[in-house]
């Protein structure tokens, strides 16, 4: 015989320590099974042997009743004594090929693995499945391994999908209704995803396990709108649509929250307004749950610095905004420049998802892993295009986003369609904060347009330069100094032409599909 099919899309591991007061464990994970968990395992690390049993005894059979599998943690006696469907162990506990010894052929036996090359060996010794992880630090085990993140599980997710044998892998370590959503789709690999996540404190600790189970079913199987692109694109289609997002960001005013640098918030606060949209800046993590939960509201993070401090305040926003399906703008700024920042860029995208990823070419080249010149803020770089394209693409594709690679061409990639954009003027390299208010630009046509966001950004990014190729030709504009304010005239007056049902001057976009 060989282990049942199991699903393990949403698998309970249970710490009688974590539930509330006034409750059980019993009635918890009954909760939970009743909100759609699909798989329970029973882990009591400090429980007496014949309380362990009484308690495994009572939960197998809510489990047996629901149709789903009860794991035990560790312990090969329990999980002998109530007959059990396996057991769950870890990299110190006893060896698979014991267990299955011990256990027959078929019961489910899993092993915890944290790198390929442990991965490789439970795969050897026959393991039915794995918990991958810890992903993020957590509270409900002691992690002798640093977490390997989401970038850890494409890895492992990578050497899976090359195996003859599937075998399914599950994603444990701090792993709730803030992180669920990222972990699962944002692991994906060409060929594999995670079959499930384990779910400890979420759920155990929660005052409606039911609740919290659903919501995190639903994280699971249904993928958010981030993941899905579309095939085909003209740029005839999409430039016709450009009035339109443009028109609707006037009508709904979104709220633009800027977290900038302090040079620039002046300039992005006027740009906003110039579009329509309504600008704030904060940098107060209380306040983030409360700006996140406005209607038509989106978020700009533009990297300030790469401490220890602001990484923790970015994750904190794009943690709000992202939790809530609201648009997100990551402008990595500076991100080849130092150590610092590259670790700290790493950081952000090992945790976090971003509907659009916007820099000059040295950002998205150190962004992308690829090596990059950088003297400050300012990229080095003047790489050919086929080479920044595949770069954007590439990058798109992983991170499930949208790439805005700014440069003498700015270039728009979804991972499958790369436009390059060829409007612009000089000055606008001459002024500050020129790319950074361009972030701010790309969150209000996001907010507008969230159903499709390469769309989005072709309207932003193109509304900005022709308004800054028609505000240099303006006869009063003498240099950069004349230049910002009819800027800002010239991007209030198009986005107006555009509710007036004027847009002709799209005529002067330079816009062409390259893939």
């Amino acid at each position: 015989m060989v282990p049942p099919k199991v699903d393990y899309s949403l698998y309970l591991v249970t710490d009688s320590g974590l539930v509330p007061p006034g409750t059980t464990l019993e009635a918890q994970v009954q909760k939970a099974i009743d909100g759609g968990v699909t798989l329970v395992q029973l882990r009591e690390k400090t429980a007496e042997t014949a309380d362990f049993i009484a308690i495994a005894k009572s939960i197998h059979e809510m489990t047996k009743k629901a149709g789903i599998p009860l794991l035990i943690n560790d312990r090969l006696d329990v999980a002998l004594a109530i007959d059990a469907e396996g057991v769950h162990i870890g990299q110190e506990d006893i060896d698979v090929a014991t267990a299955r010894k011990l256990l027959g052929p078929d019961k489910i036996i899993g092993l915890s693995v944290n790198y390929v090359s442990e991965v490789t060996k439970a795969v050897e010794d026959g393991a039915d499945y794995l918990g991958v992880g810890a992903i993020y630090d957590t509270s409900t085990k002691a992690v002798k391994k640093p977490p390997i993140g989401i970038a850890g599980i494409r890895k492992v997710l990578s050497y899976l999908s090359s195996l003859p044998r599937y075998v399914p892998a599950v994603a444990i370590g701090s792993v709730n209704l803030t992180t669920a959503r990222n972990v699962v789709h944002l692991s994906v690999v060409p060929g594999r995803r995670l079959d499930g996540i384990a779910v400890v404190s979420a759920i155990i600790a929660a005052e409606d396990p039911a609740a919290a189970a659903e919501q995190l079913l639903h994280m699971v199987k249904d993928a958010p709108y981030w993941m899905s692109i579309v095939p085909n694109r003209s740029v005839s289609a999409v430039v016709a649509n450009v009035p339109a997002v443009l028109s609707r960001v006037r009508s709904m005013s979104p709220l633009v929250h800027n977290i900038i640098n302090r040079v620039a918030t002046n300039f992005a606060a006027n740009v906003d307004l110039a579009i329509g949209a309504s600008p704030i800046m904060s940098e107060n993590i209380p306040e983030f749950d409360d700006l996140s939960s406005i209607p038509n509201c989106g978020l700009l993070i533009n990297m300030n610095s790469a401490t220890d401090d602001w990484i923790n305040l970015y994750q904190a926003a794009v943690n709000a905004y992202s939790g809530k399906l609201r648009p997100t703008v990551y402008d990595p700024v500076g991100a080849g420049a130092t150590e610092l920042r590259k670790v700290g860029v790493k950081a952000m995208l090992n945790r976090a998802h971003f509907d659009i990823i916007k820099g000059n070419e040295g950002e998205i080249f150190s962004v992308a892993g690829e090596i990059s010149q950088m003297r400050g803020v300012d990229s080095l770089s003047n790489t050919p295009i086929e080479k920044r394209a595949d770069v954007a693409e590439a990058l798109a594709s992983k991170e499930k986003t949208i790439v805005v690679m700014t440069g003498p061409e700015d270039l728009i990639s979804d991972g499958v369609t790369t436009f390059v954009l060829r409007n612009g003027h000089r000055y606008l390299a001459d002024i500050t904060a020129s790319g950074c208010v361009l972030g701010s630009i790309l969150v209000a046509t996001a907010i507008a347009a969230l159903e499709d966001r390469f769309l989005a950004c072709v309207a932003g990014l193109t509304v900005y330069n022709i308004a800054a190729e028609r505000a240099a030709a303006q006869p009063s504009v003498r240099g950069p100094g004349t230049f910002t304010p009819a800027l800002l005239d010239e991007l209030y007056l198009l986005t107006n032409a555009c509710v007036n049902g004027d847009s002709s001057w799209l005529d002067a976009a330079k816009i062409e599909k390259l893939r």
